[in-house]
């Protein structure tokens, strides 16, 4: 039942054609993965505010939420990603939490070569090609 489902959020950061992908750190959910920026919608916290939240905290930018392009379940089905396209309005990124051991930017080719990543994220990003 989707309503049993916790709320996540994925931030789509574009800059130049190309992605911020985030490595996450070995001991957090998703570690090792290479991934967009996301986190979980807190209790009392819309989706935009959680956008805002955890770029922030995850690579340091400051950051306007833009428009929700994707929902889908998680590859284990334990959330309901919520997919946010958004505009850079000031910082450098950086592993800014100790849940991110590294930082890339990357054009979609070079994410498809990314090792090891989730299936909705090459899902997504398949998709926002094909309409490109």
């Amino acid at each position: 039942m989707l309503s049993d489902l916790k709320d996540a959020v994925i931030i789509i950061i574009e800059k130049d054609c190309k992605y911020l992908f985030v490595k996450k750190s070995e001991n957090t959910q998703g570690g090792k993965y290479w991934a967009p920026v996301s986190g979980r919608v807190e209790n009392n916290e819309t989706q935009e505010e959680a956008v805002i939240r955890e770029t922030f905290e995850e690579v340091g930018l400051k950051v306007t939420p833009n428009k929700k392009e994707w929902e889908c379940k998680s590859e284990y089905g334990n959330y309901i990603l919520h997919w946010w396209s958004v505009e850079i309005i000031s910082g450098i990124e950086s592993t800014a939490s100790d849940e991110i051991s590294e930082v890339k930017w990357v054009t979609l080719n070079e994410m498809k070569k990314l090792k090891p990543v989730f299936k909705m994220d090459i899902e997504y990003f398949e998709q926002k090609e094909l309409l490109s």
